[in-house]
């Protein structure tokens, strides 16, 4: 090849490069200064440079913040921020969303809380001797940590509020045996903190009341027939009890004057208070579930009616014997309890009379209804415990002075059964001259025929031996009630049956069951043994299927129902000497 040939083809390499495409340049990077921006409480306006190659977007999703852009010139544009004031009390952040030339950011913002000084409303709370709850109001930052150095007194904090405000609740058990209380509660937020002086007055010995004793007769002629209104307040489903949850309708002052309509002189008010009771060591009862015991107190009031008030299907929950026979911790634990809880319903009532009766417990027992293994082996263990627990009831409602110092106080047995009660029961120490005290107990015999599932048909001498439990029906009837009047009543201390009565049976038997019903009721009348009917709403035949009266209007819940409750009364009330037990055993079907 010639010379100039390779210089020809050396230009043309060179032409063709630079007729080939151009390179790009680098694209401006997207930046920000500063690269975060933080306000603070009481909010304001910052300045933000962008740098990007074309004018970028620039956003915020959250509305306290507030942009405003100037000019884009020279890959440049100025944002100014502005945040709203912030009154939380959280520090609160954002971000700023930028999009530049095929780049983006992310700017962080945070505000900060307001600077608030600790204080608190109270520098001292003192309560007396019941306790109660008192409500501490404190301001601060953030929310704050409250502790308390004082074994009877408990402390909880509620949630701040957009003012700075906290709510923080003391509450101190009622005394049940000790000196005056002292304590700190202690209040903290951040590296702050402030006291407030707690105190708790001593317990009291109570004195002895002057009263009239009770008789058999005075408590019979007061109680004689009665009705509960189970299955009620009593209902109960996890851990909640709640007046209608077993199917119930809500309890009217029509349901009361039906019940005084009927014959009743008395109705048992059957309550339990698990779920309405708070925290150890206040145990401080709702108030709205208390107000409503109230209510339907006041309905038998008003009704004309003697009313028994107790805890009820408690036994499952916070007086669980079986954790507590064993355990001498749980043991006292359970009486601080027992005290709180009946002294502040005592003090509810304490200026009512005395057709307002107080029951300690419903039917205290380990689960095995006394044929549980650890009973069998050492029934005096749990004797011991629930006559101590019926101690510190009695205690608790005398302690409380005014109408309580005498009144009317039920003390159950062991299961509220009466072969356990007459082994195992102690009367508690009562503080008046003469006794108030009234043995409560629970009948339901034969169970088999009563309550079993499936029941046994018939009952009574003249039942089909087949379809009966025993041919000593009426004996074993009448030889519980014997020991029940030789024990007590014999000895001029008053009984009542406080549940009895016989689940609906078929129409084929019933005969037996009205049966059944009288001469129950003439054999307990005869030894001034008064007798609340269970009533627990339930309707039908069969097993627990105890139902008479609607709990709502106070109407009879069938022609059956009517039946039976004027067997009832009639029982209790014929005066004819005409008419007797040995009578009524000649009239069984």
């Amino acid at each position: 090849m010639k010379p100039w040939k390779n210089i020809l083809a050396i230009v043309a390499a060179i032409c063709l490069a630079a007729c080939g495409d151009p390179v790009e340049p680098e694209p401006v990077r997207l930046a920000a200064q500063p690269e975060s921006l933080a306000f603070e409480a009481q909010g304001g306006t910052l300045d933000l440079t962008l740098t990007s190659g074309i004018k970028p977007i620039v956003t915020c999703a959250d509305s306290w913040i507030k942009l405003s852009e100037g000019t884009y010139a020279n890959n440049s544009l100025k944002v100014s921020v502005t945040a709203q004031a912030h009154t939380g009390t959280d520090d609160r952040s954002t971000h700023l969303r930028v999009i530049g030339d095929k780049q983006s950011l992310m700017i962080p913002v945070v505000q900060k809380i307001p600077q608030v000084q600790l204080t608190v409303d109270k520098t001292s709370v003192s309560f007396d001797r019941f306790g109660g709850e008192a409500v501490l109001t404190v301001t601060s930052s953030r929310q704050p940590t409250v502790s308390v150095d004082a074994s009877w007194c408990g402390v909880t904090a509620g949630t701040i509020d957009d003012s700075h405000k906290t709510a923080v609740t003391i509450s101190a058990g009622a005394n049940r045996n000790s000196p005056a209380g002292f304590g700190t509660v202690t209040i903290q937020c951040g590296n702050d903190k402030v006291t407030v002086k707690v105190s708790r007055d001593a317990s009291q010995s109570i004195s002895i009341a002057s009263a009239t004793a009770l008789t058999p007769e005075l408590v019979f002629n007061a109680m004689a027939p009665g009705w509960n209104l189970g299955n009620q307040m009593d209902a109960i489903s996890n851990g909640l009890a709640s007046e209608t949850v077993w199917g119930n309708a809500k309890c009217t002052q029509a349901t009361l004057d039906g019940v005084k309509a009927a014959g009743f002189k008395a109705v048992r008010i059957c309550v339990t208070w698990t779920g309405h009771i708070g925290d150890a060591p206040g145990y401080i009862l709702e108030e709205k579930w208390l107000g409503r015991v109230e209510e339907i107190v006041g309905y038998a009031e008003k009704a004309g009616l003697v009313a028994i008030v107790n805890t009820h299907h408690d036994e499952t929950y916070w007086l669980d014997i079986a954790k507590a026979y064993n355990n001498a911790t749980q043991h006292e634990k359970v009486k601080d309890e027992i005290f709180c809880v009946w002294s502040q319903i005592a003090r509810r009532f304490k200026d009512k009379g005395e057709w307002l009766v107080f029951e300690s417990f419903n039917e205290i027992q380990d689960g095995g209804w006394g044929w549980s293994p650890a009973f069998q082996s050492n029934p005096g263990a749990q004797y011991k415990v629930l006559n101590e627990w019926n101690q510190v009831f009695v205690d608790a409602v005398r302690t409380t002075g005014g109408n309580n110092a005498t009144r009317w106080l039920g003390v159950p047995g062991y299961a509220a059964s009466p072969t356990f009660t007459i082994a195992g029961l102690v009367l508690p120490k009562d503080y008046t001259s003469a006794n108030r005290l009234i043995v409560a107990v629970h009948d339901y015999d034969p169970y088999q025929y009563t309550l079993n599932d499936p029941l046994v048909a018939q009952w009574g001498h003249t039942a089909d031996p087949a379809k009966r439990c025993s041919d000593k029906d009426e004996e074993n009837l009448v030889w519980t009630f014997d020991q029940l009047k030789s024990t007590y009543l014999d000895k001029g201390i008053p009984v009542y049956l406080g549940e009895m009565g016989c689940s609906r049976h078929g129409d084929a038997d019933f005969p037996y069951q009205k049966y059944y019903m009288e001469y129950f009721c003439k054999a307990a009348a005869d030894r001034m043994l008064p007798m609340y009917v269970w009533d627990n709403g339930a309707v039908g035949t069969g097993a627990e299927k105890h139902c008479y009266i609607d709990h709502a209007t106070g109407k009879y819940i069938d022609e059956k129902a009517q039946t039976l409750i004027g067997l009832m009364v009639k029982a209790v009330t014929t005066t004819d000497p005409a008419y007797t037990l040995q009578s009524v055993y000649d009239s069984a079907p």
